[in-house]
């Protein structure tokens, strides 16, 4: 029996060493566990076992071995507030601060880091102190003054909204007034459709008894003969070209010793006619034989000139001049319908022509794709100068000449009325588009249609650098005021998505003047919230490829998250600030 007692004084005794002593007094709970994120408590839990489970479940060791200097766990989860496992990180509590966290690897390597504003994170070192309540008070600062512009943003951006709401109103009964509007001028213009191919079948018609009558008729005769004496007197002129080529290569190759007296009287009787210098001598024999032909000659053409004597005794006639061919070119020209349709002119001043004429001239320099547009101004600025008496009467246009004033009356009609539809059933594709984009584009209520078109500037270095929101990026020299173009606007921040707050941080404009030697010039704009539109700074970190930061009122969406914000006025004690609109 002493000895029984004896053995269990020892093993008491053993139990009872300083060891023993320190790990029963070692009580591990989670918020003990140095580094481990307060998300993760529930996981590090103590349990009956007094053992803990690696959290990707591959282990199981004892609670001792947590933060132990040794990485035990294949996910390092064993050694939150050490370095031994490299995949872990650092939770750090910053009292006074926001929390933060750094990698495993970063903890006791004797560098402060901003994330532990605490220092927890060199716990071994000592190197770092405690500035948690300085940075958290200037962070809370800057915080403060962050949601007061957020606040004062989100109430202008509120008033872009309204506006928006009622240009929305406002485009969406003026498009339901336009296309009852265009119903009833697509019917209008209908019916002077029609009312015109009545008048042209009428004005055909009448046409078609007019080409019936006799003086039509003789005037197509005539034209018709006059066609045909034309060949008649071309085919006679290329005959006398001919009979002239072989006279001509008589007269040069004529032999005047061959003693031929019937060709040597035909040359001397060409030669005459053309008014040329005889080619030879004749001798006395040939002499009186020419002379004798001649006599002949003079004797025959003698009646004629006793007869050109007598006219010229009765009165002298005036030799016509010869007609040229540009003007039977223009008998055969003439169009002998618009002669039928031509209406008699009323008397009317010289000075009418001198004064209206230059704006019918205009008509030939016209092209045909404004001769619609010139005709109406035409034709409105010479009525205006009609009524104030600086001209007569406003002649009619050759092509109301050529189809009469009532068909030409009624093709006026039916053009205008397809102009105001054509302008119309434009607006109504405007408006539409506008609307479209108000749901789509100018964010999630519109508000950035307040902004289209706005433009903000800066002046850097010897540039003066614009932005107009939708619209293009300019860069302008301050020295001789040329410009490049920086690129048109192009689309938001792709990466996110659309409608959400990160979608409209970030605008893309593109295709602008290519760069010499270079790429076509862009720029990339980031946004943010400000109680003003304003460019605040402007880079090149790349060659032609520019960066823009900008603020406006059009991002500040309410703290909540959310872009939905009460329109309300802006309140007395912000009507200081101003909208940059």
């Amino acid at each position: 029996m002493p000895s029984l007692a004896l053995f269990s004084l020892l093993t008491i005794l053993a139990c009872t060493t300083p060891a023993a002593i320190a790990a029963e007094e070692k009580v591990i709970t989670p918020s003990s566990i140095r580094g481990l994120n307060p998300a993760l408590y529930d996981q590090y839990e103590p349990n009956p076992a007094n053992v803990f489970r690696c959290l990707d479940g591959s282990k199981v060791i004892p609670y001792s071995a947590i933060n132990d200097d040794y990485c035990d766990c294949p996910d390092g989860s064993d050694e939150p507030g050490t370095s031994a496992c490299p995949n872990t990180t650092f939770w750090c509590k910053n009292e006074g601060h926001i929390p933060g966290q750094v990698l495993s690897s970063r903890v006791n390597d004797g560098i402060c880091d901003p994330e532990c504003c605490d220092g927890s994170d060199e716990w071994a070192t000592g190197a770092c102190t405690d500035r948690c309540a300085e940075i958290g008070n200037s962070y809370r600062a800057e915080q403060e003054a962050i949601r007061k512009t957020r606040k004062t943003g989100s109430k202008i951006r509120g008033t872009y909204i309204k506006w928006a709401q009622g240009e929305k109103t406002r485009l969406e009964s003026e498009l339901e007034g336009k296309k009852k509007e265009v119903v009833e001028k697509e019917q209008e213009t209908e019916r002077a459709r029609i009312a015109l191919e009545r008048v042209e079948a009428k004005s055909k018609e009448d046409l078609e008894k007019k080409k019936s009558s006799p003086l039509y008729q003789s005037l197509l005769t005539h034209r018709t003969t006059l066609n045909r004496l034309r060949n008649k007197t071309d085919k006679l002129q290329n005959e006398i070209n001919s009979l002239k080529s072989i006279l001509d290569e008589l007269r040069n190759g004529y032999n005047p010793n061959y003693q031929d007296m019937a060709v040597k009287a035909a040359v001397v009787g060409y030669e005459e006619l053309q008014g040329l210098t005889s080619s030879y001598t004749s001798t006395p024999e040939e002499g009186d034989s020419l002379t004798s032909q001649n006599e002949e000659q003079h004797q025959v053409s003698e009646p004629i000139e006793v007869k050109q004597e007598e006219e010229g005794e009765e009165g002298k006639q005036v030799e016509e001049p010869e007609i040229q061919d540009w003007e039977l070119n223009e008998l055969e020209r003439k169009d002998l319908e618009s002669l039928l349709l031509e209406v008699e002119p009323e008397d009317e001043d010289d000075d009418e022509g001198e004064e209206g004429s230059l704006l019918w001239k205009i008509d030939e320099y016209i092209p045909d794709s404004l001769y619609d547009s010139w005709e109406s101004v035409r034709d409105l600025a010479i009525e205006w100068m009609i009524r104030l008496g600086l001209i007569g009467k406003k002649k009619a246009s050759k092509a109301n000449i050529a189809e009469g004033p009532h068909v030409a009356a009624a093709r006026e009609k039916h053009r205008n009325l397809s102009n105001e539809l054509h302008k119309l059933q434009n607006s109504i594709t405007n408006t539409e588009d506008t609307l479209e984009k108000m749901n789509r584009e100018y964010g999630p209520e519109a508000e950035w249609k307040k902004l289209d078109g706005v433009c903000v500037d800066k002046v850097s270095g010897d540039y003066t650098y614009e932005l107009c929101f939708f619209g293009k990026a300019t860069q302008k020299s301050n020295k001789d005021s040329s410009s490049n173009h920086l690129g048109s606007f192009s689309q938001w921040n792709t990466a996110a998505e659309q409608g959400t707050y990160e979608y409209y941080t970030k605008q893309l404009y593109n295709n602008g003047g290519r760069c010499w030697n270079g790429p076509l010039r862009s720029v990339s704009v980031d946004l943010t919230c400000g109680t003003q539109n304003a460019l605040l700074s402007i880079s090149e970190p790349e060659k032609c490829e520019y960066h823009y930061k900008v603020t406006t009122p059009a991002l500040c969406w309410p703290e909540n998250g959310s872009s939905n914000v009460k329109t309300e006025e802006i309140s007395e004690e912000d009507k200081n600030v101003k909208e940059e609109l």
